[in-house]
């Protein structure tokens, strides 16, 4: 009897530890709030945190610089590229944002980095999906002094 109540007890701690694992999400930052991805972001540009980067930006993602002679947008997939071989670089950079337009549809967020010599401002607009907020275009200015 001890023997059967053994073998139940494990098979039942077994099959709730498959289901439980099952459950684990796929996406880190679904239930994120709209402040939380752009720290993240932050981070990732400022400190080389480059962990959730995959999960930062919706599939149709373009970064644009009027600045930029070609004017070309870069994709997500290039984009994340760039940012992965920045893994551990950190900054020395001043870093502050602010909401342009918040709702619970897109937000659109100015964040502000400092330099020493020169300022930029990335204006990043943010969507909520299905999968939670998302980075969907930013677009990268230089201000003269």
């Amino acid at each position: 009897m001890k023997t059967l109540i053994t073998l139940i007890s494990t098979a039942v701690l077994t099959f709730l530890s498959s289901m439980i694992l099952a459950n684990t999400k796929a996406e880190p930052i679904k239930f994120l709030k709209a402040e939380s991805i752009i720290d993240h972001y932050i981070d990732a540009t400022t400190n080389g945190e480059t962990s959730l980067l995959k999960y930062l930006f919706t599939e149709d993602f373009k970064f644009s610089s009027p600045n930029n002679s070609n004017k070309d947008q870069v994709t997500r997939s290039t984009y994340i590229k760039h940012l992965k071989g920045t893994k551990g670089l950190k900054l020395d950079v001043t870093t502050s944002y602010t909401f342009v337009e918040k709702n619970n549809d897109c937000s659109i967020v100015r964040v502000e980095s400092k330099f020493e010599k020169f300022s930029k401002y990335e204006y990043v607009t943010l969507c909520n999906t299905n999968e939670g907020w998302k980075i969907r275009n930013i677009v990268a200015t230089y201000p003269e002094k």
